[in-house]
């Protein structure tokens, strides 16, 4: 029986299962074993990488292979914890390596600077004092260095003395006034004014070892005047003493009234043009050392980043060259599943069994009252003879069926022969009476023609009247007989077509009601869909209903009746107005699905597919739920049975969603314990270098752009700056942030815990439907705290905010300029991380679209200043300016008769237009080796022309 076979089926299926779980635990340990070796071949591989760290972490990693599938850590997971020291420390020393190559950068920067200074002649002023900031480019005169050299005739070390001692004394820049007196208005600023000739000193001064230069500056300084100035300073050596107020020793020794000192150098380095020259090319050498021993220092410090970048390249490759065990968690899941499947199969078996023994229990029963009805009936008792006496009552039933549609058929041919007797008996009447006035009017012709002849005898002349009448009126007779004839055959026609009518409204309306009784049919079979849990995943209104009772249908009879009373023009109801409703639903439902057999198909398999895995979920859920499903009349229903009972999916997916929240609820002190003991350092660590990535990012645009100006000189800048949207409490979070993790005191971490729980708690009261990833990921996103701002830098090199008022006040060209420049730049700097040989290519779509000839040259040369390669699809999009090297233009003709679309090839190549119906070899032009053309040949021998 079909329970029996079902069981049976059941059992199969079971030890089917059965032997599939084997085979996947087998699959599970084979899966381990390769893992293993695997793991073995890596370490072998990548040992001296890990080299630094602890030992023990193969162990750990081997263990994490063979707890595979668990809820251990990963294997990846392992590396990671184990790593993570080492490429703190590698990270640490990157950061420092990176730090004194921009200190040694910097100073390089700053020592180039001063040696520039030094090569232009604009460092040859002594160092200046306090005292001399009052000074200012158009007061005229000069110092006293710029306007005196020494004398041919003093010695070096004299020279150096005396210039040390003048420097000590504060007179070697003392300002020299064209005029006689200083001016009035002066302040921080000291004057040498010359003494009256009675207060000079009598014996040496300054005169007899410096003399007036011969340059430019003594233009507005009279030479008396510096010549009275120098008579004014006294001038001893180390054996005499110093006579008058102010006098300055040979040596470096100096008096200034009640002041005395001494100062002194090996070479004089600002009187005479020559000493400044000397003094120029020391410090160039100084400085060259300087700047040598930097740029050594900066390389050092870039070779330890990039030793350091190397050592975390390395480590990145050999962490994502350990192989995951996914064969293994694969093999798990598969055994989970075909385990889920042997328990679903197991439970069918069960139920099946039942099914049979229930079946077995009502056959006995059912056997149990037929014999009581067969002893009653005087009928055979046992199945067989049963079974023969049910085909016998068939048998009868269609033989029955048969003679009463025969006996229907029979009695129709009998009334249409009954018609056809009624016709001829009345034709035959007719055409005796037809007969019998054919006579009479023969005869009555003849004595007609009797009389005519003998009319025509006495009448004479007349006749021939009398001739042609009788002619017209033999025609009218002839018409009047064709005409009797096609009446008659019109008739015939005509009750011949009414029989036929008769015979199709009899056919069709017996069409009619099979017709009917099947769509009822059909129809009823649509009451599984009026679940609201169906009509809601179908997208129908949920409030449809199906009839409670069958009063609500009608008979295929009662369709007849109301069908033929209601007319030929009206639309009688066939349906209960809820079946219209529910049909009429699905039908606007199901409107855009078109599905075939093997949609179908793919789709029933997709369904097993999922109830499996659900059902291997529930299993390893851990909680006793249980999956059910039956696929009757065509309809699959899932139920899930729990400690509630059996419920929809959808229940049941209510009460495990809303347990989920209640444990989301209650893991609040379990996420601020694992944020603030586990994860806000390494968080802000990570916040921070992401950060400063960016910066140096963005940075590196800001130079690329300034680089780059429009041909109004002006440019584009760009910053990323804290947005205005921010409180005060997230931008003092953001500065915590912008230092290192390791330089965050207890109070610092504090603070950004506690912004960070404030921000958790209201994204979790704004949103109670996300999860606590989906917060977390919402809440720490650095990208929104930060926006980006333009500037317009000028050709002076003044900077302003780009405002839509100031852009919107620049030009077409500059508009489009400073749409296209940030967009170049951001490629330029993202793709000089790529291979030196790799496409630079950035893709434009309608590209340029509403910009001028000149605003495209502009945008043009930009991109070829930032050496990118153009894919460019546009309307109007001609390139052939000098400054573009090289383009191809591929012109689409779009022929919308045939439905064609024709391609034709220009080449632009440095200034030349070149097209091959010019004879050009387009090949060459665009740099192809050419070695993708074959030549094809068929049967025989012929070759066919070459193709690319």
């Amino acid at each position: 029986t079909r329970a029996e076979r079902l069981a049976e089926r059941a059992r199969e299926l079971r030890e089917a299962a059965a032997a599939e779980v084997a085979h996947a635990e087998a699959a599970v340990a084979l899966a381990r074993t390769e893992a293993a070796c695997t793991l073995r071949s890596w370490w072998d591989e990548h040992r001296e990488v890990y080299s630094p760290l602890r030992d023990g972490l193969f162990q750990a990693l081997d263990t994490a292979v063979a707890q595979a599938g668990s809820d251990q850590a990963t294997v990846a997971e392992v590396l990671a914890e184990r790593a993570e020291p080492l490429l703190d420390e590698i990270r640490t020393r990157r950061r420092d390596a990176r730090a004194r190559a921009a200190t040694a950068a910097a100073r390089i920067t700053e020592l180039n600077t001063e040696r520039d200074r030094v090569c232009a002649q604009r460092d040859d002023a002594p160092p200046a004092v306090a005292a001399r900031s009052g000074r200012t480019g158009d007061r005229p005169g000069a110092p006293l260095w710029r306007l005196v050299r020494f004398a041919d005739d003093v010695s070096p070390a004299a020279a150096a003395g005396i210039e040390a001692a003048l420097h000590a004394a504060d007179l070697l820049d003392g300002w020299v006034c064209a005029d006689d007196e200083p001016p009035s208005d002066y302040e921080s600023d000291q004057f040498l004014v010359p003494l009256p000739a009675q207060q000079r000193p009598s014996g040496r001064t300054l005169a007899d070892v410096l003399v007036v230069e011969d340059d430019s500056d003594t233009c507005t300084v009279p030479r008396q005047t510096v010549a009275d100035v120098l008579a004014s300073i006294a001038l001893h050596d180390d054996a005499d003493e110093p006579t008058g107020m102010v006098a300055i020793g040979t040596s470096g020794s100096f008096r200034q009234g009640v002041q005395v000192g001494e100062h002194r150098k090996a070479d004089a380095e600002f009187i005479g043009a020559t000493a400044r020259a000397r003094r120029r090319e020391a410090r160039a050498a100084s400085l060259a050392a300087a700047i040598e021993v930097a740029s050594e220092s900066r390389r050092a410090a870039e070779q330890d980043e990039a030793d350091a970048a190397a050592e975390l390249a390395r480590i990145s490759a050999a962490a994502k060259a350990l192989s995951r065990p996914t064969a293994v968690t694969a093999a798990l899941r598969a055994v989970a599943e075909t385990a889920g499947m042997m328990r679903s199969r197991s439970e069918a078996a069960a139920q099946a069994e039942r099914d049979l023994d229930q079946a077995v229990a009502e056959v006995s029963a059912v056997e149990k009252k037929l014999r009581a009805a067969a002893t009653a009936h005087r009928t055979p008792r046992s199945a067989r003879e049963l079974d023969a006496l049910a085909a016998a009552i068939r048998h009868f039933e269609n033989t029955g069926t048969g003679l009463l549609r025969l006996r229907t058929e029979y009695e129709r041919e009998r009334e249409r022969e009954r018609e056809g007797e009624d016709r001829l008996t009345e034709a035959a009447d007719l055409a005796e009476a037809f007969a019998e006035e054919a006579e009479a009017a023969q005869s009555g012709y003849q004595e007609q023609l009797r009389k005519l002849e003998t009319l025509r005898d006495a009448l004479g002349a007349g006749a021939a009247d009398i001739d042609r009448e009788l002619d017209l009126a033999r025609q009218r007779i002839e018409a009047t007989k064709a005409e009797q004839k096609a009446a008659r055959k019109a008739a015939n026609e005509a009750i011949a077509a009414v029989g036929d009518a008769e015979a199709a409204y009899r056919t069709a309306h017996e069409s009619l009601g099979t017709a009917l009784t099947e769509v009822l049919a059909e129809v009823k079979a649509l009451a599984p869909y009026a679940e609201p849990d169906l009509l809601t995943l179908l997208g129908a209104p949920p409030d449809g209903r199906w009839p409670s009772s069958d009063a609500a249908w009608s008979t295929p009879e009662q369709l007849l009746y109301r069908i033929a009373s209601a007319g030929p023009h009206a639309e009688p109801r066939v349906l209960p107005d809820e079946v219209a409703e529910l049909f009429d639903s699905l039908a606007t439902a199901t409107a855009s699905v078109r599905a075939n057999e093997a949609t179908r198909k793919s789709t029933r398999s997709a369904v097993t597919a999922a109830l499996q895995e659900f059902d291997a979920a529930l299993s390893g859920s851990g909680r006793d739920y249980r999956l059910q499903w039956d696929a009757a009349d065509g309809l699959t229903v899932v139920q899930v049975q729990d400690e509630y009972g059996v419920s929809a999916v959808a229940d049941f997916a209510a009460r495990i969603d809303a347990a989920r929240k209640d444990q989301e609820l209650l893991l609040t002190d379990a996420e601020r314990r694992i944020l603030e003991d586990a994860l806000l350092t390494g968080l802000a660590q990570q916040i921070h270098e992401r950060t400063s990535d960016a910066r140096h990012l963005i940075a590196r645009m800001g130079a690329e752009m300034k680089q780059r100006r429009m041909s109004s000189g002006n440019t584009i800048g760009v910053h990323w700056v804290l947005a205005d949207s921010l409180s005060d409490a997230a931008r003092a979070m953001c500065k915590l942030l912008d230092r290192d993790a390791s330089a965050l005191s207890a109070q610092d971490l504090a603070a950004i815990r506690a912004h960070f729980a404030v921000e958790i708690r209201a994204a979790r009261a704004a949103h109670p439907e996300r999860s606590y990833p989906e917060i977390l990921a919402a809440t720490l996103d650095y990208r929104t705290w930060r926006v980006f701002s333009f500037t317009l830098i000028s050709a002076d090199g003044s900077e302003d905010k780009l405002t839509v008022a100031r852009h919107s006040a620049l030009s077409g060209g500059e508009q489009s300029v400073s749409l296209h420049l940030p967009l170049f730049a951001a490629a330029h700097v993202m793709l000089d991380s790529a291979d030196p040989q790799a496409p630079r290519l950035l893709a434009l779509d309608e590209a340029f679209a509403g910009v001028d000839d000149n605003g495209r040259s502009e945008l043009l040369g930009l991109s070829v200043q930032f050496d990118l390669d153009l894919f460019m699809t546009g309307y109007d999009l001609w390139i052939t300016y000098p400054h573009v090297p090289g383009c191809a233009h591929y012109d689409l003709a779009h022929a919308a008769a045939e439905n064609t679309v024709s391609a034709t090839l220009l080449v632009w190549d440095s200034g030349d237009l070149l097209a091959e119906h010019d004879g050009t070899d387009l090949t060459a032009a665009l740099g192809s080796p050419n070695r993708r053309r074959v030549p094809n040949t068929i049967e025989g021998g012929l070759e066919l022309a070459p193709a690319t």
